[in-house]
C-alpha cells in the first residue's frame, strides 16, 4: 500500500472525527471499507463548496469506434477520467453489498495499516468446410478443431511418434514410435504456488506450451528493480486477485526429466488461445483488481465516501487498471504491467474496465511475456479463423431500477446484446486490435460465429436465455467498416419458442439447430451476405449440441434424444444428407438410453477418423433401471449406408495383478460385492490397495457373515470397490486407438478394439 493513500487514510479520520466533534445536532455518519484518499465536505455528507476532483482529458485519438493511446499518460488521464465519472459510494458498484462479512471502520483500519508498515505475414486462409483431415503423414489424427488449419489446445496431443497428456496436475510423456509404447516420464505442472488447474497444451519440437488458471497469493513481489514497461510504476508489483492466467514452458528433449523452465503469470482469466504455425495467439480477460474503496456504515455518509472514492480514482496509478504479470525464466525473475500503453483501444462507447487482450507467442522461441493488443471491454468466448480472431461476451440488457419508497427493485432482463471484439493476427507480428460491434441476443459458443471472405457471421437467440416463450434466433452478418463490425444481412424467425443448442458453418452454408421439444435443423444459405436466407428445414425429435461435417454432403450430429415432450433419453448420434440444403433429412440414428457424452459439450473430444469412415466418442451411461452402467468410449461406422456401431472400449479393461490370490469360489458372496468389483482371497500380508482403486481387507466381517466362505488363518479376503475412469479424449496413432481418461492412457486395435495395453497417468 502506497504512503500516499495511508497518509490519506489519516486524514479522513481525523475529518470525520472533526465533524463528530463540531455537530451538535446528530452523530457523525461513518464510513467503512478499504483503502480511502482525502475526503471532502463535511459530517454531513452535503458538499462544503470543495471542487470534486477532476482530471483533464485531452490528446485522445478517436479513431471512429475506437480510441488510442499515445503515451502512458494520456491513457492514465483516460483511466481516472472514466472513474471518477462512474464510482460512487459503494466504489464501482450501483449499490450496497450484501452476505458480506461488516468491514471494520475507517480509523480502525489506519491504525492497522499503519502498524503494519514497519517494515505482419498472414496465415494461410483457413477451412471452416469441412472435418479436419488427420495430421502429419495421415496416420495420426490430430485435434478436432472449429477451423482447419487453426490449432486448439488440449489436455492430448500426439505428432504420432509421442503422446504428451495433461492429467492429475502433471504433463506425462509416452513414446508411441516403437512396437511397444513406452512410458518415459512426467513433469508437475501445478506452478510455485501449487495451484495450477485446467492445463491445456501446444506442443511442438523439444518444446511444450502450457495453458490453465493459477492463484498467485504465495509468490513473493517483484521488486522495482525489476519491472520493465515505461508503465511509470517505481514500487514493488504484488499479483493480486484471483485468478490468475498461467504460461508454462516445458522443455521436452529429455523425457525422462522433463522440467518447467519458464512461467509467465498474468492477472485475469484465461480464456482460449489459438495456433497457426508456430506461433500462438492466447486470450486473457483481467479486470481491474488494486481498488481498495471505502464503504459508507449508514446512507448518512454515502455522500462523504462517495467523495472520498472519487479522490481514489482519480491519484490511482495505472497498475489499478492495467493488469500485471510476473515471468519466471532462467535468467531470473521480472515483472510489469500488460499491454504497452499505444496498445490499448477503448471503443468510442465505454465499455467498462476490463482489459481484454491477446498475447502473441512463437512456439519456436523460448517463452517471453508475450506482445500483448488489448481493449477497455469484456469477452469470453473466442473464435479464430487464422486471419482474425473475434472476442465475444453476451449482456443482460437491464431495465432502469424501480423506486417505490425506501425500496428499490430491478426486474430481471428479458433482452440481451452479445459484443463482438475484432483483432487481426498475422506470423510476423502481434494481434492488433482491429474493430467492434454489437448484435442483438445472447450467444451460445464459439461456433456460433465465423469468418468468410471477409464476413463475420455470428448466430444468436433473442430473448431470456432461462425462458424460450418468446425467444427466436437468427444469423447476422457483420462486415468492418472503418472500425466497426456493421451489420449488412440477416435472417430472423429461426425457432420462435426455441433457442439455439448447435451452430456450424460451413462456406456459404450455415446449419442452426434449435429446440425445446423437437429438433429444427435449419439449413441457412449465406451464399450472398447482404440478403441471407433459409434454403430448408428439419424437424426431428432429439437435439444435436455439436454438428461435424464430414464430406459428400453428410452432416452428424451428437446430442440427445428427447420424448415429444422434450424430455431427454439418452445421447444420440445423427447422420444427416444436407447435399440438397431444400430438403434436408435424416438419414440414419443411433440412440444410447439413459447416457451422454462428453462430445455433446467438448468438440475435442469428438473424434472423425476418415481411412475407416469412423466416429468415436466418450460415453457414459448410469445403471438407473437395474441394467448394466457404461463408462467407456463407443465406435461408429458413419457414411451414406447409415450409422451402425463397431465396438466399445472402457478403462475397466485394466486388470488388478492380485499375485499369488485365487477367485473367489462362493455364490452369495459374489452375488453380494460383484458386479463391477473384484473380489480374490490372497495370502496373508498381500497388499490391500492397489493403484486408483479403493482396496481392502475385509476378512474378519465376511467370516462372520457367511461362514461357509473357507479362509484359511493365513490368508485375507480382498475386495477392490472398481471405478472405472470416464473417457476423456479419443485419438488414432497408425492402427492404435488411444484413449485417455484422467487415471491412464489405453491402447485398442484400431479394427477389431482388442485390448493392446494401458499406461498409468500418475499423479506423482
Amino acid at each position: 500500500m502506497k504512503k500516499l493513500t495511508r497518509i490519506a487514510l489519516v486524514v479522513v479520520a481525523l475529518a470525520l472525527m472533526a465533524g463528530a466533534c463540531s455537530s451538535d445536532t446528530a452523530d457523525s455518519p461513518g464510513i467503512t471499507g478499504g483503502t480511502p484518499g482525502p475526503s471532502t465536505g463535511d459530517a454531513t455528507g452535503e458538499p462544503d463548496g470543495t471542487p470534486e476532483p477532476t482530471v483533464v482529458l485531452d490528446d485522445i485519438e478517436l479513431l471512429s469506434a475506437l480510441r488510442s493511446f499515445g503515451d502512458c499518460s494520456t491513457l492514465l488521464n483516460y483511466l481516472r477520467t472514466e472513474t471518477v465519472a462512474r464510482v460512487g459510494a459503494y466504489g464501482l458498484d450501483d449499490g450496497p453489498r450484501f452476505g458480506f462479512p461488516e468491514p471494520f471502520a475507517v480509523e480502525e483500519m489506519a491504525e492497522a495499516d499503519m502498524m503494519a508498515d514497519d517494515s505482419a505475414a498472414q496465415p494461410a486462409p483457413a477451412d471452416s468446410a469441412g472435418a479436419v483431415a488427420a495430421g502429419g503423414d495421415g496416420d495420426f489424427s490430430a485435434t478436432n478443431v472449429q477451423v482447419a488449419g487453426v490449432d486448439e489446445p488440449d489436455i492430448i496431443k500426439t505428432d504420432g511418434n509421442r503422446i504428451l497428456a495433461a492429467a492429475r496436475g502433471r504433463l506425462h510423456y509416452v513414446d508411441v514410435s516403437g512396437d511397444q509404447p513406452q512410458y518415459l516420464g512426467s513433469v508437475d505442472l501445478a506452478g510455485e504456488s501449487g495451484s495450477g488447474w485446467g492445463q491445456e497444451i501446444f506442443i511442438r519440437g523439444d518444446r511444450a506450451m502450457v495453458f490453465s488458471t493459477s492463484y498467485a497469493d504465495r509468490l513473493e513481489p517483484v521488486a522495482a528493480d525489476n519491472l520493465e514497461g515505461g508503465h511509470g510504476i517505481t514500487e514493488d508489483i504484488t499479483l493480486r486477485g484471483s485468478p490468475t492466467a498461467l504460461i508454462q514452458e516445458v522443455d521436452l528433449s529429455n523425457p525422462a526429466s522433463m522440467e518447467v523452465v519458464s512461467e509467465l503469470r498474468i492477472e485475469g482469466q484465461y480464456l482460449s488461445a489459438r495456433s497457426v504455425g508456430d506461433v500462438v495467439w492466447m486470450s486473457l480477460s483481467s479486470y481491474p483488481a488494486q481498488f481498495q474503496f471505502v464503504y459508507p456504515s449508514s446512507p448518512a455518509a454515502e455522500g462523504p465516501a462517495e467523495r472520498v472514492n472519487k479522490e481514489i480514482a482519480a491519484t490511482a496509478d495505472l497498475d489499478a487498471w492495467l493488469p500485471a504479470y510476473r515471468f519466471d525464466g532462467p535468467d531470473g525473475t521480472r515483472g510489469g504491467l500488460l499491454p504497452q500503453c499505444d496498445q490499448l483501444y477503448a471503443p468510442a462507447e465505454f465499455s467498462g474496465f476490463t482489459v481484454l487482450s491477446v498475447l502473441s507467442f512463437n512456439l519456436a522461441e523460448p517463452l517471453g511475456t508475450g506482445d500483448a493488443a488489448s481493449v477497455l471491454a469484456d469477452g469470453h468466448t473466442l473464435y479464430g479463423s487464422g486471419h482474425s480472431l473475434y472476442l465475444a461476451t453476451s449482456e443482460p440488457v437491464w431495465a432502469e431500477p424501480v423506486v417505490d419508497g425506501d425500496s428499490v427493485s430491478i426486474s430481471a432482463p428479458t433482452e440481451w446484446t452479445t459484443v463482438v471484439h475484432k483483432f487481426s493476427v498475422s506470423t510476423d507480428g502481434p494481434a492488433r486490435y482491429e474493430a467492434s460491434g454489437t448484435v442483438e441476443g445472447h450467444l451460445l459458443n464459439q461456433f456460433s460465429m465465423d469468418e468468410h471472405n471477409g464476413y463475420f457471421r455470428v448466430a444468436t437467440t433473442i430473448g431470456e436465455p432461462w425462458d424460450t416463450e418468446t425467444s427466436e434466433s437468427q444469423v447476422v452478418v457483420l462486415e468492418q467498416q472503418g472500425r466497426g463490425l456493421t451489420e449488412v444481412g440477416r435472417v430472423g424467425n429461426l425457432g420462435r419458442g426455441e433457442r439455439i443448442f448447435s451452430v456450424r458453418f460451413a462456406g456459404d452454408t450455415g446449419y442452426v439447430v434449435t429446440f425445446r421439444q423437437v429438433d429444427p435443423l435449419y439449413v441457412i444459405d449465406l451464399s450472398d451476405p447482404v440478403a441471407p436466407s433459409v434454403a430448408g428445414e428439419l424437424k426431428i425429435p432429439g437435439f444435436s449440441t455439436y454438428l461435424h461435417p464430414i464430406g459428400d454432403g453428410l452432416l452428424i450430429g451428437v446430442g440427445q434424444d428427447a420424448s415429444d415432450t422434450g424430455r431427454t433419453r439418452g445421447t444420440k448420434v445423427s447422420l444427416f444428407d444436407v447435399s440438397d440444403p431444400a430438403n434436408p433429412t435424416e438419414l440414419d440414428v443411433i440412440v444410447f438410453p439413459n447416457a451422454h457424452s462428453e462430445a455433446e459439450w467438448d468438440h475435442r473430444a469428438f473424434l472423425y477418423w476418415g481411412p475407416e469412415e469412423m466416429v468415436a466418442i466418450p460415453l457414459t451411461r448410469y445403471d438407473y433401471d437395474g441394467g448394466d452402467g457404461f463408462f467407456g468410449a463407443v465406435a461408429l461406422r458413419v457414411n451414406r449406408d447409415g450409422v451402425a456401431e463397431l465396438g466399445r472400449v472402457s478403462h475397466r479393461e485394466q486388470q488388478i495383478a492380485f499375485e499369488g490370490c485365487r477367485p473367489v469360489d462362493h455364490e452369495e458372496v459374489a452375488r453380494a460385492f460383484g458386479g463391477e468389483n473384484e473380489i480374490r482371497i490372497c495370502p496373508a500380508g498381500a497388499p490391500d490397495s492397489y493403484p486408483d482403486q479403493d482396496c481392502s481387507d475385509e476378512s474378519k466381517w465376511i467370516r462372520d457373515e457367511f461362514p461357509s466362505l473357507e479362509i484359511a488363518d493365513d490368508e485375507e479376503l480382498i475386495i477392490c470397490w472398481i471405478w472405472t475412469p470416464p473417457i476423456q479424449r479419443l485419438l488414432v496413432v497408425a492402427d492404435t486407438l488411444w484413449t485417455m481418461s484422467e487415471q491412464a492412457l489405453q491402447a485398442n486395435h484400431l479394427t477389431t478394439f482388442a485390448y493392446e495395453d494401458q499406461l498409468e497417468l500418475s499423479s506423482n
